[in-house]
């Protein structure tokens, strides 16, 4: 069984789509059919041992893939008797991915880029970025690059990045800003995690790369009050990491297209022109930033 792969347009109404976002979500959230036998497959996702990385893992895991997780830490989601191979990553240091990269020994078939912060104050890593940035977009273009440079993703191997809806919020995606707000900092990351799709889809065509939205979700991840109208917000609108974690798992194990921005809710989109997402000139733009800041840590 597969998805369903109509796609949808979605509105240029900002205010709508978020929305509908949140309070449609729930009752059209798409589910992953069952996943056949994937015992050939080797999965590398960046953290996959806490929240709906550890969700994405175990479904994998169930079906018979190999997975290995670089992570911070280790939630009480996973046990340490699972089948999951953990090596220690922070995506904000440079350093670290470096050198988790150079313990990875096996050539993975899907890359899982899900790991991400929302940094509440403005804080710097010791590259000098803003921490927000940093893991959810540098880190990522960092490790995908490694393992590019390393021959270590199969030719027609998944680069799956985790983007979200909220990236409306944002006009363009910096290593560094003048005035901190962690809502706009991490619109921007989602914004580029959208625009790095566009462009390994330029730039690395023998690789199939998709984006994500895994749903606005009750993790404690943005919404953490325990009373109140937060706690209403999150018992009644936002849903669970297990539903979350589908949209990873479709574009993980089914045939989506090529460059596809797949929605928890709404499946495909096709973004508009208008749409700050498919701007050409600010993504290009974002990827020789990128590229720059890789240089230093990447092979001769």
């Amino acid at each position: 069984m597969t998805v369903s792969l109509k796609t949808t347009t979605p509105s240029t109404n900002n205010f709508l789509r978020i929305f509908g976002c949140i309070f449609l979500q729930g009752k059209h959230q798409i589910q992953c059919p069952a996943i056949e036998n994937i015992a050939d497959k080797k999965v590398l996702i960046t953290g996959g041992n806490a929240g709906i990385g550890s969700e994405i893992s175990k479904a994998l895991i169930n079906a018979g893939a190999q997975v290995t997780s670089l992570s911070r830490g280790q939630s009480g989601n996973i046990q340490e008797d699972s089948n999951i191979n953990s090596i220690y990553c922070d995506l904000s240091s440079s350093e670290t991915i470096v050198m988790a990269v150079s313990k990875l020994t096996a050539t993975f078939d899907i890359i899982i880029c899900n790991a991400g912060i929302v940094a509440h104050n403005y804080q710097q890593t010791p590259d000098g970025l803003e921490q927000t940035f940093a893991t959810n977009v540098f880190g990522h273009h960092l490790l995908y690059r490694l393992l590019i440079e390393k021959d270590m993703i199969n030719k027609g191997g998944k680069i799956i990045m985790t983007t979200g809806e909220a990236y409306l919020s944002a006009t363009d995606c910096f290593p560094n800003v003048t005035k901190y707000s962690k809502f706009e900092a991490y619109g921007g990351s989602k914004l580029g995690n959208l625009w790095q799709t566009r462009e390994l889809v330029r730039h690395y065509p023998q690789f199939q790369s998709i984006a994500v939205h895994p749903g606005v979700i009750a993790s404690g991840f943005g919404i953490q009050s325990k009373s109140g109208i937060g706690h209403w917000f999150r018992e009644r609108l936002l849903i669970s990491e297990q539903q979350g974690a589908q949209a990873s798992l479709i574009a993980a194990t089914q045939p989506l297209p090529q460059g596809a921005y797949w929605h928890n809710s709404k499946g495909l989109l096709t973004l508009q022109d208008e749409d700050v997402g498919s701007d050409e000139i600010k993504s290009q733009l974002l990827w020789l930033t990128l590229e720059s800041l890789s240089r230093p840590w990447l092979p001769n």
